[in-house]
Order: structure tokens, then sequence, then C-alpha cells
């Protein structure tokens, strides 16, 4: 009896321990995390979407011009002779007339000595024969033919003075020497350039195609650093109508104001020029285009969450957006991260 009761005790005992185990293996089961597969069959497929919108397109193209002054000069050598003083310095502001080249003028000095001379006694000539003529001594014509000689001589030698040192042709900024003290630059040489940095003016070149794009209301942007975050805007002042024989390419001309002088004369500098505006265009980010079986499209979310590929007809583009000619609606939410991953009506997960 005794040994009976053991067995059963024991049978017990062993029927416990196996049914804990079991619950006990369960438990671990049911605490497993659940797979990403199985969380995206729950909750659809984590995507970032966008909203078609209606709004203004545009298309811009980037060239590299050169800088100047919208308004320059050059002050010119008038003999072959040696440069002796540059009485400015680059950067620095002058007015029209004033002198920023003297030459080693030796050599003609004793012509513009003569010409001084000649003009003192033309002058004191002029001065004896109109008292002469209000005294009734002269005729009028003897007169006129004394200050005509005296006007003569004074615009020879004021030819002479010019000679000897050279002045600036308009008002500005001095950009630029083309010689130095010590040189001798040829008859018709520049020497100095003086500049008007207050406007600015760019050139850069365009093909025949892009010729075609660009018009005098073309909007353009000049931008001053290499990161293109600050621009200056600008206006088409010229475009040639006929190509380079050699390159083959247009010439077009930009202004801008320069209030700041944030840009000099000479430096090369990147333009965007606004090549196409269209108005009232429906667009979606470049990112959401996707091909399927050699389609272009793009999958549309609908209100019950699941995403439909949609085929689209689209125009141009830009570095952001395409133009939808058709297919989409504005309004509609587009997916525009994640959409590889998608089958069409699948569930999915907005995450952005």
């Amino acid at each position: 009896m005794k040994k009976s009761i053991t067995i059963i005790v024991i049978i017990l005992i062993a029927a416990w321990v196996v049914f804990a185990g079991a619950r006990q293996i369960q438990s671990k089961k049911a605490a497993l995390p659940k797979s990403i597969g199985e969380l995206q069959l729950e909750k659809g497929i984590p995507v970032e979407t966008a909203i078609v919108v209606k709004g203004l397109f545009t298309l811009s193209r980037s060239y590299l011009g050169t800088t100047e002054g919208a308004l320059q000069g050059d002050a010119v050598a008038s003999i072959s002779e040696r440069i002796v003083e540059l009485p400015v310095k680059i950067g620095q502001r002058v007015k029209k007339g004033q002198v920023v080249c003297r030459m080693d003028t030796r050599s003609s000095m004793a012509q513009y000595n003569q010409l001084k001379l000649a003009y003192q006694d033309a002058v004191r000539e002029a001065e004896r024969m109109k008292n002469l003529y209000e005294a009734g001594a002269i005729s009028q014509q003897a007169l006129e033919k004394a200050e005509l000689n005296r006007d003569i001589t004074e615009q020879n030698l004021k030819s002479s003075s010019d000679v000897i040192a050279i002045t600036a042709p308009i008002s500005g900024v001095v950009t630029d020497f083309f010689f130095r003290v010590g040189e001798t630059p040829e008859s018709g040489k520049p020497v100095v350039r003086v500049a008007d940095l207050g406007k600015i003016r760019v050139k850069f070149n365009a093909n025949s195609d892009d010729r075609r794009m660009i018009d005098p209301e073309s909007p353009v942007f000049i931008r001053i650093n290499g990161d293109g975050q600050q621009e200056i805007a600008g206006r088409i002042a010229d475009i040639s109508l006929s190509a380079d024989a050699q390159s083959r390419l247009f010439t077009v001309w930009v202004e801008a104001t320069n209030s700041e002088i944030a840009l000099k004369p000479g430096l090369l500098v990147d333009l965007r020029v606004v090549v196409v505006q269209k108005p009232d265009v429906i667009q979606v980010p470049r990112d959401a285009l996707i091909t399927r079986n050699e389609k272009p499209g793009i999958f549309v979310i609908g209100p019950d969450n699941k995403a439909v590929f949609s085929p689209i007809q689209k125009g141009e583009e830009n570095a952001t957006s395409i133009e939808i000619l058709g297919g989409l609606q504005p309004g509609q939410k587009v997916v525009t991260f994640g959409q590889n991953n998608l089958s069409d009506g699948q569930l999915v997960n907005v995450v952005k």
C-alpha cells in the first residue's frame, strides 16, 4: 500500500514538472519579438511622402562668367616713354582728369617749354591788342586774330601736357596697372584702368539651344561665393545675334548693381539664369519618380493607406521637381522615399 502511494506521488510530481516546463516554454515563445516582416505586414511599409502641388515651375541653367566694371576706361599712353611715376594705387578712387601716370618726358620737355612760352606770349599779345582795340587803334579783325592765336597755343600746350601726365578718363576706382614704373609702353597702349564699380558687368557664353531660351526678361543671379548661398540679382543687358566663329557660342552680357562692391573686375563667377518659367504647373519632387515595367510612375497613397502605382506623363525636370503632364492631381499624397520596397496595393506606414 505504501509502495502504491509512493508511485502515485512520483507520477504526480513528474506530471507537474512536465506541465510547468511546457508552460515556461510557451511563455518564452510568446515573449519573442515580432520580425520586421511581421511588423510591416501589420503596420505597413515605412515611407516618406509629399503632396502634389500646382504652381510656378522654373528651370535654370548655370554658366561661368567674367566680371568687369559696367563703365570702365583706360588711361592710354600718347608717347612711347618710360613711366616714372604711378601716383595712384589699385583700389583707390579717382576723379575724371586726375593724374594717374607720369612719363619721362625729358626728350619732349624742350618742346613743352617752347609751347608754354608761346602760349604766354600769345596771352600777352591778345591782352595788348584788346587794349588797342578799345582805344580805337586797331580793327576788330586784328583783335580776333590775336585771340585765335592765343586759343591755338593754349590747345597745343594742353596737348603737350596730356602727353607728359596721363589722366583718368572717368571717375571710379583704379582696378589695374598694365605697366609698372620703369617700363615703357608703346604709344596707344593702355597704362591704367579705371572702373565705376557701382555697377558690374558679367560676360558668359551660351550654346545655340540655350541662346533660344534666354531673353532680356530672363531672371539672372550672380553667385558671390563658392557655396552659391549668396546671390546678386542682375538683368540681361545684351545678347549677341551671331555666334563666335571659332567657339560657335553666343556672348551674353549681364548687368547688376554692386553697391557693396562684393564683386571685383576680373573674377570668374557662377551665374544662374532662369530659362523656363511656367505658371500653374502640376509638379512633384524628383525623388518620387520610379520606373516599373519600363514605365515612369509614382506611388499614390489612398484613403485606406495603401500605395497604388500610378503611371505618369512627365514634362521638364529641374534640380528638385518634375513637371506632371498627366496621371496626377494636386492634393494627392505620393511616396518620395521607400517606394522601391512597395508592391501595388501594399499597406504603408507614413513616417514623414
